[in-house]
């Protein structure tokens, strides 16, 4: 008996993409033999920590990398380093930071029914949102610009209705002295958004390991250009015990402890990413979606099925990944949906702007084929329309 049938958990078909909730994407087998091979070794962590991060920075020829705990603790300990700036008296006081350069700057834009702006205030950041619905100019930027802040956030999902582009927002903020943070956790594929944030001289990037990646759910990845600021974040980090005032301390990321397991796996599962055709990938994932498409439409002629490949400003990320958007009545999406998940196995198929959608990135072929049995069974006995 398995480990997930003793646990009395489903394995699920998962139509709906890399999502955290549904265990990010599938773990390849170099990947779980890396942590086979460093598990039954001890080694300094801090080593680990600092080699693997100057490995992973060769490897996409950045001035520098930190392999974290999930993008979200990448992103507290981004901001963490702009409060801080390695002030280990400073870091020792956190998340209270009172008298110090606490004011985070985000366009007005990148918070509408964003949960993540909330990772902002765990370190004892303080929001200032620019702008307004009617968008934000360049003037909103330059005049939020004060002593007290910090630094500026800014939500990569760019171009979005109304925002100030990540490189104007990067020139203002450099002019005022002001560091310029980049989440872009689900911004892959396409391969080279890992190093174009980098690039443009955004100070510290965010990116998920469990996503597109292909490393374990729990793993991240900030790269940097600011170097004082990646010591900052390190020391931060999970592994620190420094001597503050006569006391010796650990800091905020000591919540955000990754295991010596799943830093390799993130190296090896890069080094794979890197390697990979990703033209082939995504003519792999269209050919899939133009399948499901033919064979709905075989059995439902009448269906309103299309591919999707997002607008760039669309919140369902990665934009670059095909989808099958169903056109339904709301109450047939839903219902479509809680039936899915009810079979065995159980499947999830998601909901984009009133449809239903189903996501190819992490769908195999022979899932393809039951989640069309599937939905035409459903739709045979609950018909769309």
């Amino acid at each position: 008996m398995g480990i997930l049938e003793r646990l009395g958990v489903r394995r699920i078909v998962n139509a709906c993409g890399t999502l955290t909730v549904l265990g990010g994407n599938r773990v390849s087998p170099s990947v779980i033999e890396a942590m086979r091979e460093v598990a039954e070794s001890f080694v300094d962590m801090n080593e680990l920590l600092i080699k693997s991060g100057e490995y992973v920075a060769r490897l996409l020829n950045v001035p520098g990398a930190l392999i974290t705990s999930g993008a979200g603790a990448g992103l507290v300990l981004a901001v963490a380093s702009a409060i801080t700036g390695g002030d280990v008296e400073k870091m020792s006081r956190l998340p209270f930071t009172e008298g110090m350069r606490n004011e985070v700057v985000v366009q007005y834009p990148h918070t509408v029914g964003n949960p993540y702006v909330y990772f902002i205030n765990i370190p004892g950041g303080k929001l200032k949102v620019v702008g307004s619905p009617g968008g934000v100019t360049e003037d909103d930027i330059k005049n939020a610009m004060s002593e007290k802040v910090a630094a500026v956030v800014h939500f990569q999902y760019e171009p979005q209705e109304g925002e100030l582009p990540l490189s104007r927002v990067i020139e203002i903020a450099h002019d005022h002295g002001v560091p310029v943070i980049v989440d872009a956790a689900a911004e892959l594929p396409p391969v080279t958004n890992l190093t174009r944030f980098i690039k443009m001289g955004a100070d510290l990037v965010v990116f998920s390991g469990g996503k597109d990646i292909g490393a374990p759910n729990d793993t991240g990845l900030i790269l940097v250009n600011n170097l004082k600021l990646l010591e900052a974040c390190r020391l931060l980090g999970p592994f620190s015990y420094i001597n503050v005032n006569g006391q010796v301390r650990v800091f905020i990321g000591r919540a955000m402890k990754i295991s010596k397991e799943d830093i390799v796996a993130f190296v090896a599962a890069l080094e794979n990413y890197v390697k990979v055709n990703h033209e082939e990938r995504l003519r792999v994932m269209n050919e899939l979606a133009d399948y499901i498409i033919s064979e709905l439409k075989s059995t439902l002629p009448k269906l309103q099925v299309r591919k999707r490949v997002n607008a760039p400003n669309e919140r369902v990320r990665p934009v670059v990944v095909p989808k099958v958007e169903i056109e339904l009545p709301r109450d047939r999406v839903r219902l479509y949906i809680e039936l899915l998940k009810r079979g065995d196995p159980p499947i999830y198929l998601c909901e984009c702007d009133g449809h239903l959608c189903i996501s190819t990135h992490t769908l195999s072929k022979d899932e393809t084929e039951l989640v069309i049995e599937r939905l035409r069974n459903i739709m045979n006995k609950y018909p769309p329309y």
